[in-house]
Order: C-alpha cells, then sequence, then structure tokens
C-alpha cells in the first residue's frame, strides 16, 4: 500500500525559508498598526502574495487580506489564520526592529503570526504539485477586540470554495521553543466587555437625602453580581468576572449625577453566559427601583468560546506525534481565561487552535511592554503549520 509523502522535505524547505519569514516578522514589528487600521501592513501581505503568484490575492473586510493556493491532488478545503494588528502599548525593549510608531506595538505575536504564514504560502504554493486539497489564507485584522475574524466571515472568506476546516496557532510566551501545547474542547473563554452607566441625582453631599447617588448604586450593582457570579454560578468552571473601571465625580462633598462602571465576563460555558448577563440587566432594572435612578447596559461581545473539534484536534495530534517527534515537545495546555476571535472560525467550520513556544531562557508575557521573543521561532511555527498542512488529507 502506498503511504503519501511529500516530494520535498518541510524542514529544509523552512530554513531556506526562515531568513524572509524573520526579515518580514522584523518589519511588521517596527511598523506596528492597531486594529482596523492595518492599512500598510495589508498592503505588504497583498503585494508579497502577489509576488508569490498565489491566486485569489485581495483585500477584504476592509484591512483583511486573502489568498488560495489550489493543490494538484484531491483533499479538503482548509482555512489558515493569521492575525495582523498590534496593541496600544509603547515598546521598552530596545532592539534593532523596536517599534517606530509611538504608542504601538506588536505585544502579542501577530506580527510572527503574519510573518508565519507568509513564508507558509510561499512554500504551499512552490510545492502545490504534492499538495492535497486548497488552501484559503486569512491574514485577519482587527483581532484585539474589534471583531476581525467575524467581519472575515461576513464578507464570505468561508465560500468560493467552501472551507472544510480551519487551522491557527499563536506564539505562547509561557513555551520554550520546541514545545507545541494542544487542547481538546475549550481552548479559550468567552469575552463581553460591558459598560454601565448610571444616572442619579447630583447635590452637596451634606445632603445626601436629597439626592440619588450614582456612586452608591454602583457599589451595590457591583456587590450583587459579583456574589451572584463566584455564590452561583461559577462552580470552578472558569468563569471570571472583572470590574476594571468605576468613574465618578471630582469632589469629596459632592454627589455627582452619573457613574460608569466597566467590565469584563470571561465565561467557558454559553448558558451561563447568557444567564449571567440577563442576571447583571436584573439586577440593574431593581436597583433602579430600589434608589431611583436610571442604568443602562451595553455589552459588546469579543468573541465566543474557542472551541477545538475533538476530531480535527485528534488528527493535528497524531501528525505531529508521527512526523515531528524528533523536533518537538507537544504537550497539553491548561484551559486559560483569555480569549481568541479565531472562535469565530471553530464555530463556523470545525478546526483546531494550537500553541508553538517561543521563549529562549525565560519565560514573556504578552500585553506587556517588554514582550520580546527571538525570531528564530519562526521554524518551528512554519515547520509545525506545514506538516499538518501536508499530512492533514489523511
Amino acid at each position: 500500500m502506498h503511504t503519501y509523502q511529500p516530494d520535498f522535505d518541510i524542514e529544509s524547505a523552512v530554513l531556506h525559508e526562515l531568513p524572509y519569514m524573520i526579515h518580514m516578522r522584523e518589519q511588521f514589528h517596527a511598523h506596528p498598526e492597531l486594529s482596523g487600521r492595518e492599512h500598510k501592513t495589508s498592503q505588504t501581505v497583498l503585494h508579497e502574495l502577489q509576488k508569490a503568484g498565489i491566486e485569489d490575492a485581495r483585500i477584504i473586510a476592509d484591512t483583511g487580506v486573502t489568498g488560495l493556493i489550489r493543490g494538484a491532488l484531491p483533499g479538503p478545503v482548509l482555512l489558515l489564520r493569521a492575525d495582523m494588528d498590534a496593541l496600544p502599548l509603547t515598546e521598552q525593549y530596545s532592539c534593532s526592529y523596536t517599534s517606530q510608531t509611538p504608542g504601538v506595538m506588536h505585544a502579542c505575536g501577530h506580527d510572527g503570526h503574519t510573518a508565519n504564514l507568509l513564508g507558509v504560502a510561499r512554500i504551499l504554493q512552490a510545492h502545490r504539485n504534492c499538495l492535497r486539497g486548497t488552501i484559503r489564507l486569512a491574514f485577519q485584522p482587527a483581532e484585539e477586540g474589534d471583531g476581525g475574524a467575524a467581519r472575515m466571515i461576513e464578507a464570505g472568506i468561508l465560500h468560493n470554495p467552501h472551507v472544510d476546516y480551519a487551522l491557527g496557532l499563536h506564539v505562547a510566551g509561557g513555551l520554550p521553543q520546541g514545545y507545541i501545547g494542544l487542547r481538546h474542547g475549550e481552548c479559550s473563554a468567552s469575552c463581553d466587555d460591558f459598560t454601565i452607566t448610571i444616572h442619579g441625582k447630583g447635590g452637596h453631599g451634606s445632603r445626601p437625602s436629597d439626592c440619588i447617588s450614582p456612586i452608591q448604586m454602583g457599589v451595590s450593582i457591583i456587590s450583587q453580581i459579583q456574589d451572584y457570579v463566584y455564590h452561583k454560578r461559577a462552580d470552578g468552571d472558569g468563569v471570571v468576572l472583572t470590574f476594571g473601571q468605576f468613574q465618578s465625580g471630582h469632589n469629596p462633598n459632592v454627589i455627582p449625577d452619573t457613574a460608569e462602571l466597566k467590565g469584563t465576563l470571561r465565561t467557558y460555558n454559553e448558558k451561563k453566559r447568557q444567564d449571567i448577563l440577563e442576571t447583571l440587566q436584573h439586577i440593574l432594572t431593581a436597583s433602579e427601583t430600589i434608589y431611583g435612578g436610571t442604568c443602562q447596559l451595553h455589552v459588546v461581545p469579543f468573541s465566543p468560546v474557542c472551541i477545538n473539534d475533538d476530531a480535527v484536534t485528534s488528527r493535528v495530534e497524531s501528525i505531529l506525534r508521527h512526523h515531528m517527534a524528533d523536533r518537538i515537545q507537544l504537550i497539553t495546555m491548561e484551559r486559560g481565561s483569555g480569549s481568541e476571535d479565531f472562535a469565530y472560525f471553530s464555530a463556523a467550520v470545525p478546526s483546531c487552535f494550537y500553541y508553538t513556544g517561543i521563549y529562549d531562557k525565560e519565560p514573556v508575557f504578552g500585553h506587556n511592554p517588554d514582550f520580546h521573543w527571538d525570531s528564530h521561532a519562526l521554524q518551528y511555527m512554519a515547520e509545525s503549520m506545514l506538516t499538518l498542512v501536508y499530512y492533514f488529507a489523511g
């Protein structure tokens, strides 16, 4: 029985392409762009795809980029995703490619994700003759809280041709280079950011009975919803509700008219997510009745729970163990309360999202102005993704 094997050496191809990927990663890092503003980044990606001769290379969802690579052999349509946006942070780490944009930096590894997928795309395009199936490239904008994945789906990236499966990866600052983290089922939490605006009745602090204090209403709301979450709905299931902002008033002896609370809700269960949001609204309504003020709740859904499909994840695990066991260490990731909008792809098609280690001597932490990693870690990203693509068809 003939066993499929690509007619080129993936490891050698990645090593040949590594200088290009490092150059692109460091170029993106030096010129970061915020969510929804990835204009130069997307134009650079588009130009690189066009230079490589990739079919259907075009802008999608305002500042995203897509392209298509058709293999010569039959197989599934597989979407590969890389996010491109940076964060509003001022970089503290000094190197030859430190961010040149004040107040903006790649503190989450998206520069590496983009450079990796460019290198992977070039290798896939050059070796289409032994590629089984079709690859849909998704260079995604606005992952950091601005709905980029959902917008790409709305723009039709999962059609023409119909996408069967999706794969994505993320750098893992807590894993050393050569390690790959994988998890079945829920791998990141849902995220809903919310704002509560409270309107009371201001007045002098010496006469609180003549006023409706929005501060008192806010304190009561925080206490009630946190009591509900942690005593009724947490159950050790990873539910997190955090208030990160409470703004009201300017003087110690004046009761203000308004207050604004901002927080975030993370869950792994859609039923609990909806229950907590509904309960929060009930608490606001009750607070209006008790105190006499008014409350408005505005919820901004960032992403649903990101769920790795069991069959796809088992396939990914089997391929990595069989074809990369001599070069990587595969570990089971713990479920974290961070969120990832690849979840929109995983909700639409069977998917797998995995993590690649990047640190050399000690762990590094994302969303931090000192976040830095050696670009040579791109080798493990590219090699793992290419191995999965070429052997995915089974």
